[in-house]
């Protein structure tokens, strides 16, 4: 296999928390493939953080140990990003020779996640301007306020879950899936407009407990069967799945 150094990138890949890349010649490839690892910034691998390229489809989304690989590229030139609950999120340039992967270790950052004591009007101002109380005003779905959450005090993001009809948390061991009552199928996961994982995936995760802590939530929506769903998250949510979960955490939505 042919390797090539691209020493010009890498003053480049430091500015913007990624080191470049290595290309490797690919015998059976339609196209660029760009591929590679998440780290934070001690060096331990981010999990489930979401790789996309900016104004296209093509996505992909980390495996438990931070390696991805994102095929199907149409193009040459590419603006990607990369994005985690928890991070702060990290865009770059890339150009990728036609049948060729490029590797790429990315660093993430870990934001601060500190809200202030404020007034129940500057808390709920956010939610406002995404539309969350005029969705709740409609009556569809079930909707979980920060007055509510500040009640539960939830140590995992699935036990603000715990009473919300149709809803079951299914713990076994380590794993934690969010499940309809009747346990036949999971809920599909949205995290701050991105979607998280696939239902009845074994790698991809759908709890909210292995993307964000319960102190980060803000808010919550969860639409059993996707009825009455927002067509701004339909898009996000999974065919297979049995309705859909929305967490806003307090680090992402707009202040």
């Amino acid at each position: 296999m042919r390797v090539i150094g691209i020493r010009s990138a890498v003053l480049i890949a430091a500015l913007v928390s990624y080191e470049v890349p290595l290309l490797r010649g690919q015998d059976r490839t339609n196209g660029p493939v760009l591929a590679g690892l998440i780290l934070d910034t001690l060096g331990a691998p981010v999990a489930f953080a979401q790789i996309s390229v900016i104004d296209a489809a093509a996505r992909t989304v980390a495996d438990e140990d931070g390696h991805f690989r994102l095929a199907n590229l149409a193009g040459k030139s590419f603006k990607f990003a990369v994005r985690r609950v928890g991070y702060n999120p990290v865009y770059f340039d890339l150009a990728i020779p036609s049948g060729l992967t490029v590797e790429v270790r990315i660093r993430m950052t870990p934001t601060a996640r500190t809200l202030a004591t404020v007034e129940i009007d500057e808390i709920r101002e956010p939610l406002r301007r995404i539309g969350f109380y005029e969705r709740m005003k409609l009556g569809h779905g079930h909707f979980i306020t920060p007055e509510m959450l500040a009640a539960i005090r939830p140590v995992r993001a699935s036990d603000a879950l715990a009473s919300t009809p149709n809803v079951m948390v299914d713990r076994r061991g380590n794993r934690t899936r969010i499940m309809g009552a009747n346990y036949r199928c999971e809920y599909s996961l949205i995290v701050d407009r991105v979607r998280v994982g696939e239902p009845g995936s074994r790698v991809r995760t759908t709890s909210p407990d292995d993307v964000v802590s319960g102190t980060d939530l803000y808010a919550i929506e969860v639409y059993p069967a996707n009825r009455g769903i927002p067509a701004q998250f339909l898009g996000l949510s999974h065919e297979d799945g049995c309705g859909t979960i929305v967490v806003w955490t307090k680090g992402i939505v707009p202040r």
